[in-house]
């Protein structure tokens, strides 16, 4: 019977802890719901929910453990009386197994959240990585002298293409073209879909270019990156990333902006 009561004090501790697990659990995904954490693969997602249903798994199996015990008890305890002493259960009985479920909890949620942050510096880096190749390249000084010049918009589209082809970006390529107005220095973006066949035979400055407006959360690093601080940066942007990185040739300066959330598929008029 001794040993029958050492796996039924065991299963109950550890359906104890699965249960605080579970329901740690659930408030950490409507917590995630609710401020829609980034999850950068489909693979980190897969990975919290299939821990919950592993748990759910374990806590069905100790559950009929400890049935099995508790019968194999009840079985022996009708052979022979035992007087056992009712023990008021003290406090930290309860916050032991919550306290094990809590440290559970977040082995689970900092392995994916370590997972997720390697893999989002691997890819800033790769993506970092692209645009440094393009830098001090001729087609992309051509660029910059084309826009100097205010050359014809088909051209600078078609260097564009080749840029994006050469780093496999296709459309999340993009260019910044600064324009100064009188002391004010407006920025205008050249995307994929920005040159139709209306613009055609148009200079840079006659084709309707969309005023760049930076988002909220990269304000502060796209001034520090026009006033010349930094060269560049990435931010995330939920399940995407938006890298940045300015070049200067002659004179001319021009940002490039590789926005992964981008496909060939966008059309301008499709927002």
């Amino acid at each position: 019977m001794y040993s029958e009561q050492k796996i039924r004090d065991l299963t109950l501790k550890l359906i104890q802890i699965l249960v605080w697990f579970e329901i740690l659990w659930a408030i950490v995904f409507v917590i995630g719901m609710v401020f829609q954490w980034s999850g950068l693969t489909e693979q980190l997602s897969a990975a919290f929910f299939g821990s919950g249903f592993c748990a759910i798994i374990v806590l069905a199996a100790l559950a009929l453990l400890n049935l099995a015990a508790n019968l194999n008890i009840i079985s022996k305890a009708q052979m022979k009386k035992v007087a056992v002493e009712e023990m008021e259960p003290s406090p930290s009985a309860f916050l032991r197994p919550l306290l094990a479920a809590g440290v559970l909890i977040s082995i689970v949620v900092g392995s994916l959240w370590f997972a997720e942050w390697k893999l989002y510096q691997t890819k800033v880096s790769q993506i970092e990585a692209k645009l440094e190749s393009l830098t001090g390249t001729d087609l992309l000084n051509e660029a910059m002298e084309l826009i100097r010049r205010d050359g014809p918009a088909s051209e600078l589209a078609r260097i564009r293409d080749a840029l994006a082809t050469s780093i496999q970006t296709g459309a999340s390529l993009s260019f910044i073209i600064p324009h100064k107005v009188k002391d004010i220095t407006v920025y205008y973006e050249f995307t994929a879909w920005q040159y139709g066949e209306e613009e055609k035979g148009k200079k840079i400055s006659q084709v309707s270019l969309i005023k760049f407006v930076p988002l909220p959360g990269e304000r502060r690093k796209w001034q520090q990156l026009i006033q010349g601080e930094i060269d560049g940066f990435t931010v995330p942007v939920r399940d995407n990333l938006r890298t940045f990185r300015r070049v200067r040739f002659h004179g001319q300066e021009l940002i490039l902006l590789i926005d992964t959330a981008r496909r060939l598929e966008y059309k301008g008029r499709s927002f």
